[in-house]
Protein backbone atom coordinates (compact mmCIF):
# COMPACT_ATOMS: atom_id res chain seq x y z
CA UNK A 1 0.00 0.00 0.00
CA UNK A 2 2.85 2.26 0.62
CA UNK A 3 3.93 1.84 -2.94
CA UNK A 4 0.75 2.86 -4.24
CA UNK A 5 0.31 5.91 -2.38
CA UNK A 6 3.62 6.82 -3.46
CA UNK A 7 2.63 6.18 -7.03
CA UNK A 8 -0.65 8.60 -6.33
CA UNK A 9 1.44 11.31 -4.44
CA UNK A 10 2.10 13.46 -7.24
CA UNK A 11 -1.29 13.08 -8.21
CA UNK A 12 -2.94 14.07 -5.02
CA UNK A 13 -0.48 16.74 -4.71
CA UNK A 14 -1.56 18.14 -8.05
CA UNK A 15 -4.87 17.97 -7.15
CA UNK A 16 -4.17 20.17 -3.64
CA UNK A 17 -2.25 22.55 -5.84
CA UNK A 18 -4.62 23.30 -8.39
CA UNK A 19 -7.79 23.08 -5.99
CA UNK A 20 -5.45 25.89 -3.64
CA UNK A 21 -5.00 27.63 -7.48
CA UNK A 22 -8.94 27.76 -8.21
CA UNK A 23 -9.80 29.06 -4.90
CA UNK A 24 -7.66 31.83 -4.68
CA UNK A 25 -8.20 33.01 -8.14
CA UNK A 26 -12.12 33.01 -6.98
CA UNK A 27 -11.20 35.04 -3.98
CA UNK A 28 -8.88 37.48 -5.69
CA UNK A 29 -11.70 37.49 -8.44
CA UNK A 30 -14.19 38.41 -5.62
CA UNK A 31 -11.86 41.11 -4.36
CA UNK A 32 -11.50 43.16 -7.41
CA UNK A 33 -15.70 43.18 -7.96
CA UNK A 34 -16.17 44.44 -5.06
CA UNK A 35 -13.42 47.32 -5.43
CA UNK A 36 -14.58 48.10 -8.64
CA UNK A 37 -18.67 48.10 -7.32
CA UNK A 38 -17.06 50.81 -5.06
CA UNK A 39 -15.80 53.24 -7.38
CA UNK A 40 -18.47 53.08 -9.82
CA UNK A 41 -20.95 55.84 -9.62
CA UNK A 42 -24.38 54.77 -8.78
CA UNK A 43 -26.42 54.85 -12.12
CA UNK A 44 -28.63 57.78 -12.20
CA UNK A 45 -32.23 57.43 -13.45
CA UNK A 46 -32.89 60.08 -16.12
CA UNK A 47 -36.02 58.60 -17.26
CA UNK A 48 -39.49 59.99 -15.78
CA UNK A 49 -40.75 57.61 -13.14
CA UNK A 50 -44.77 58.15 -13.87
CA UNK A 51 -47.24 60.74 -15.14
CA UNK A 52 -50.63 61.75 -14.73
CA UNK A 53 -52.76 62.65 -17.55
CA UNK A 54 -55.68 65.64 -17.13
CA UNK A 55 -55.09 65.94 -13.72
CA UNK A 56 -56.15 68.75 -10.90
CA UNK A 57 -54.14 69.13 -7.56
CA UNK A 58 -55.61 70.64 -4.78
CA UNK A 59 -53.53 72.80 -1.88
CA UNK A 60 -56.03 73.22 1.19
CA UNK A 61 -55.22 75.73 3.78
CA UNK A 62 -55.19 74.90 8.10
CA UNK A 63 -58.60 76.01 7.67
CA UNK A 64 -59.91 73.45 4.98
CA UNK A 65 -60.12 75.77 1.78
CA UNK A 66 -58.66 75.79 -1.20
CA UNK A 67 -55.71 77.87 -1.73
CA UNK A 68 -54.71 76.94 -5.12
CA UNK A 69 -55.70 74.94 -7.92
CA UNK A 70 -53.31 73.21 -9.91
CA UNK A 71 -54.45 71.20 -13.32
CA UNK A 72 -53.01 70.13 -16.74
CA UNK A 73 -53.21 68.17 -19.85
CA UNK A 74 -50.30 65.97 -18.56
CA UNK A 75 -47.46 66.06 -15.84
CA UNK A 76 -44.16 64.50 -15.93
CA UNK A 77 -42.28 63.23 -12.67
CA UNK A 78 -38.44 63.16 -13.10
CA UNK A 79 -36.86 61.44 -10.12
CA UNK A 80 -33.10 62.58 -10.93
CA UNK A 81 -34.20 65.93 -9.65
CA UNK A 82 -37.36 65.35 -8.27
CA UNK A 83 -39.33 67.70 -10.81
CA UNK A 84 -42.11 67.96 -12.96
CA UNK A 85 -43.04 68.99 -16.23
CA UNK A 86 -46.79 70.22 -16.90
CA UNK A 87 -48.22 70.23 -20.54
CA UNK A 88 -50.92 72.85 -20.58
CA UNK A 89 -51.12 73.67 -16.81
CA UNK A 90 -53.26 76.09 -15.00
CA UNK A 91 -52.69 77.63 -11.87
CA UNK A 92 -55.90 79.06 -9.70
CA UNK A 93 -55.27 80.95 -6.62
CA UNK A 94 -57.82 81.61 -4.00
CA UNK A 95 -58.27 83.79 -0.99
CA UNK A 96 -60.99 85.12 0.83
CA UNK A 97 -59.10 88.27 1.15
CA UNK A 98 -57.91 89.32 -2.30
CA UNK A 99 -59.70 88.39 -5.85
CA UNK A 100 -58.70 85.21 -7.18
CA UNK A 101 -56.12 85.01 -9.83
CA UNK A 102 -55.29 82.62 -12.39
CA UNK A 103 -51.96 81.38 -14.42
CA UNK A 104 -51.73 79.57 -17.62
CA UNK A 105 -49.34 78.63 -20.36
CA UNK A 106 -48.26 75.78 -22.45
CA UNK A 107 -45.27 74.06 -20.57
CA UNK A 108 -44.41 74.57 -16.60
CA UNK A 109 -41.62 72.81 -14.64
CA UNK A 110 -42.42 72.70 -11.06
CA UNK A 111 -39.01 72.52 -9.03
CA UNK A 112 -38.43 69.70 -6.05
CA UNK A 113 -39.38 71.45 -2.77
CA UNK A 114 -42.73 72.77 -4.74
CA UNK A 115 -41.84 76.03 -3.99
CA UNK A 116 -41.35 77.49 -7.44
CA UNK A 117 -43.40 76.83 -10.73
CA UNK A 118 -41.89 78.18 -14.15
CA UNK A 119 -43.97 78.64 -16.86
CA UNK A 120 -43.30 79.00 -20.16
CA UNK A 121 -44.69 80.04 -23.54
CA UNK A 122 -48.10 81.59 -24.53
CA UNK A 123 -47.94 82.57 -20.29
CA UNK A 124 -51.18 84.55 -19.30
CA UNK A 125 -51.76 85.96 -15.62
CA UNK A 126 -55.49 86.66 -15.27
CA UNK A 127 -57.58 88.75 -12.59
CA UNK A 128 -61.26 88.82 -13.42
CA UNK A 129 -63.40 91.98 -13.13
CA UNK A 130 -65.36 92.12 -9.68
CA UNK A 131 -67.05 94.71 -7.53
CA UNK A 132 -64.38 97.44 -7.42
CA UNK A 133 -61.41 96.04 -9.89
CA UNK A 134 -60.93 95.76 -12.87
CA UNK A 135 -60.10 93.21 -14.93
CA UNK A 136 -56.44 92.09 -15.63
CA UNK A 137 -54.94 90.51 -18.12
CA UNK A 138 -50.86 90.32 -18.30
CA UNK A 139 -48.95 88.03 -21.08
CA UNK A 140 -45.06 87.27 -21.85
CA UNK A 141 -43.00 84.69 -22.69
CA UNK A 142 -41.94 83.20 -19.40
CA UNK A 143 -43.15 83.64 -15.60
CA UNK A 144 -41.98 82.10 -11.74
CA UNK A 145 -44.88 81.71 -9.45
CA UNK A 146 -44.24 81.37 -5.85
CA UNK A 147 -47.44 79.67 -4.60
CA UNK A 148 -46.74 80.13 -1.10
CA UNK A 149 -45.97 83.74 -1.02
CA UNK A 150 -48.96 84.70 -3.42
CA UNK A 151 -46.16 86.19 -6.20
CA UNK A 152 -45.69 85.90 -9.78
CA UNK A 153 -42.49 87.99 -11.94
CA UNK A 154 -40.73 87.75 -14.75
CA UNK A 155 -37.48 89.01 -16.15
CA UNK A 156 -39.16 88.95 -19.40
CA UNK A 157 -41.28 91.36 -21.43
CA UNK A 158 -44.64 91.87 -20.32
CA UNK A 159 -47.79 93.23 -22.27
CA UNK A 160 -50.78 94.58 -19.16
CA UNK A 161 -54.28 95.23 -20.36
CA UNK A 162 -56.22 96.69 -16.95
CA UNK A 163 -59.64 97.36 -18.03
CA UNK A 164 -58.98 99.47 -21.13
CA UNK A 165 -55.76 100.67 -20.41
CA UNK A 166 -52.66 99.14 -21.42
CA UNK A 167 -49.08 98.91 -20.31
CA UNK A 168 -45.96 97.06 -21.79
CA UNK A 169 -42.29 96.66 -19.92
CA UNK A 170 -40.18 94.55 -19.03
CA UNK A 171 -39.77 92.36 -15.54
CA UNK A 172 -42.66 92.36 -13.19
CA UNK A 173 -43.30 92.15 -9.96
CA UNK A 174 -47.33 90.59 -9.05
CA UNK A 175 -47.64 90.52 -5.49
CA UNK A 176 -51.60 89.71 -5.41
CA UNK A 177 -51.54 89.63 -1.28
CA UNK A 178 -50.52 93.43 -1.30
CA UNK A 179 -52.51 94.20 -4.62
CA UNK A 180 -49.19 95.55 -6.34
CA UNK A 181 -48.10 94.81 -9.30
CA UNK A 182 -45.05 96.52 -10.44
CA UNK A 183 -43.00 96.94 -13.40
CA UNK A 184 -39.23 97.00 -13.99
CA UNK A 185 -38.07 98.78 -16.77
CA UNK A 186 -38.46 100.21 -20.04
CA UNK A 187 -42.21 100.89 -19.34
CA UNK A 188 -44.88 102.14 -21.71
CA UNK A 189 -48.77 102.55 -21.62
CA UNK A 190 -51.93 104.27 -22.39
CA UNK A 191 -54.08 105.15 -19.54
CA UNK A 192 -58.21 104.98 -20.30
CA UNK A 193 -59.87 106.15 -16.93
CA UNK A 194 -62.71 104.62 -16.06
CA UNK A 195 -65.91 106.05 -16.47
Amino acid sequence: MSSELRRRYPALLLLAAGSLLAALSFWALEIARRSVDDTREPTVRTEPDYFIEDFTYTRMSVGGKAQYVISGKKLIHYPVDDSSTIAQPSVRSYSSLRDPMTLRARTAKITADHKELHFYEDVILERPQTGGTESLRVDSDYMLALPNQDIVKTDKKVVIQLGTSRMEGTGMIADNGKHQLNLQSRVSGHYEPSH
